[in-house]
């Protein structure tokens, strides 16, 4: 059946050369297709090539194709229209790239992507052959460069992820439900749970990595059963239950219900790689990188020389990436002045040098959002509500099975506030009073005021909780609807 238009091309050959980039662009963006693909799909896009096309096919003259391509009937603003100017910088480095897209036509599927994508997007910025390889399905296991003014779409995307299962579905809940109880905040990291990392920058891992972590935690089926809210090291676990039960009877004087909720707070970006799940990706990668000696010398040298917020050089007697007992020591902390955790991260920071980065052929973005909750992506510090647990002031410490932390403390899952990810606000919103107490506190003292307070509010035992009145439910709600209407972006 031939195709139906609004409006039929006034240029038939040009239209062609339209029809075909759309089919490419309508079979790269497939979500049958891969993740690379797909993004380079956006590359294209990105181009302009293809609205400049599309709008030259429906130029009936000379006059509305320059009209179609540029602003010269408009003033205060630039010349050519922002599409037909990324497309002459897209073209200008092979100037019968214009061309070469007329060779595609008749082809179709991945015959159309081998030939016509590489082509396209020989520029700067990319190298022809890594799009090429791409193109043909192979795979692009490099560091791609990506800057902030021009960013890489690629960058950030080349990762395959598998959810396993053992996660109860997210509850929304009505915050007004939760009138009479106490909110108090954690710092919990954003990664996922039960989710299978099976390639990072394109990279198959010979050993796919299980995530472990995240809000997510308190969703496990397992964890629902066993009233396991979350997990941390014995003398904070310990600490978190104080807290719980200090909260508790400060809801009880203020009249409330008893019931005390904890909200898993955003941490600070790379909270992450105190983890094992970074670094068991990243020691894959290594292996597979098949690093010369002098980039594992310098690397080594990296570790044992980096130095904590007070200047301490804790990782000398680290025995090295490339040994077994390197290798146990990111794990066990043996032989070093500090934690395994803390070894972890200087490990995971000097692995995201950009010459490191390079040298095993990866990108330090494809490796976070890998590891990311979607549901958390982007969000700074201090945000709150995509999940809340239960506490059980009574319930005990127990033994845990993860890898990174040693005791588990009492909660269930309790839900995640309305809103999708509108449903993560700022503490300030969910803690007003608290926090406003210990802002006022900190006035004229030196540092970021929202990140002393935030600390304050994680780290101290009294008076870090607030009972769910009217006035916090309106101000949520007041928020919420800010957020939705773009008036707090």
């Amino acid at each position: 059946m031939a195709e139906l238009r609004v409006t039929p091309y006034a240029n038939p050959l040009t239209g062609l050369s339209n029809d075909v980039i759309q089919g490419l662009l309508g079979y790269m963006k497939d979500k049958r297709r891969t993740q690379q693909m797909q993004g380079l799909a956006g590359l294209l896009e990105s181009t302009g090539i293809p609205k400049t096309v599309e709008r030259a096919a429906y130029a009936e003259s000379p006059a509305g194709l320059l009209n179609a391509l540029t602003n010269v009937n408009r003033a205060n603003v630039p010349l050519l229209k922002p599409e037909t100017a990324d497309a002459l910088l897209t073209l200008s480095p092979v100037p019968s790239g214009a061309n070469k897209a007329a060779m595609a036509v008749g082809r179709a599927g991945e015959r159309v992507a081998e030939r016509v994508v590489p082509q396209i997007m020989e520029r700067g910025g990319l190298p022809a052959d890594i799009l090429q390889g791409m193109a043909q399905n192979t795979r692009s296991n490099v560091f791609l460069e990506t800057k902030p003014k021009t960013p890489n779409p690629l960058v950030g995307s080349r990762y395959e992820t598998e959810y396993i299962g053992g996660l109860a579905p997210k509850t929304p809940t009505k915050i007004e439900d939760l009138q009479g109880s106490s909110f108090m905040i954690l710092p919990w990291d954003s990664t996922t749970r039960n989710m299978k990392i099976t390639s990072v920058s394109d990279e198959v891992l010979p050993e796919a990595v299980i995530t472990e972590g995240g809000q997510d935690f308190a969703r496990a089926l397992a964890n629902i059963e066993k009233e396991i809210g979350g997990t941390s090291g014995e003398s904070i676990a310990k600490r978190i239950m104080e807290r719980v039960k200090i909260a508790q009877q400060e809801n009880l004087a203020a009249g409330g219900s008893g019931q005390v909720f904890m909200l898993p707070s955003t941490m600070s970006t790379y909270a992450e790689n105190f983890s094992t799940m970074p670094t068991e990706v990243l020691l894959q990668l290594i292996k597979k990188a098949d690093l010369p000696k002098s980039r594992i010398d310098t690397i080594n040298q990296q570790i044992r020389s980096f130095k904590d917020v007070d200047g301490n050089q804790n990782f000398t007697g680290f025995k090295g990436i490339e040994t077994i007992e390197g290798q146990k020591q990111l794990f066990t902390g043996e032989g070093v002045n500090d934690t395994a955790g803390e070894l972890r991260k200087a490990f995971v920071n000097r692995m995201y040098l950009k010459d490191n980065q390079k040298a095993i052929g990866f990108n330090e973005e494809d490796l976070v959002n890998a590891l990311t909750d979607e549901a958390l992506r982007g969000l700074p510090r201090g945000y709150a509500g995509n999940t809340i647990i239960r506490a059980n002031p009574e319930g005990l410490l127990t033994p845990s099975n993860h890898k990174s932390y040693s005791t588990n403390f009492a909660g269930t899952y309790g839900g995640s506030l309305e809103g999708g990810l509108l449903g993560n606000v700022p503490v300030e919103i969910l803690l007003p009073k608290s926090y406003g107490k210990i802002e006022r506190e900190f006035a004229g003292k030196r540092g970021d005021m929202r990140s002393n307070v935030i600390g304050a509010l994680e780290k101290r035992k009294a008076g870090i909780s607030d009972v769910v009145d009217q006035e916090m439910i309106d101000n949520y709600y007041k928020y919420i609807a800010e957020k939705e209407l773009g008036l707090l972006d």
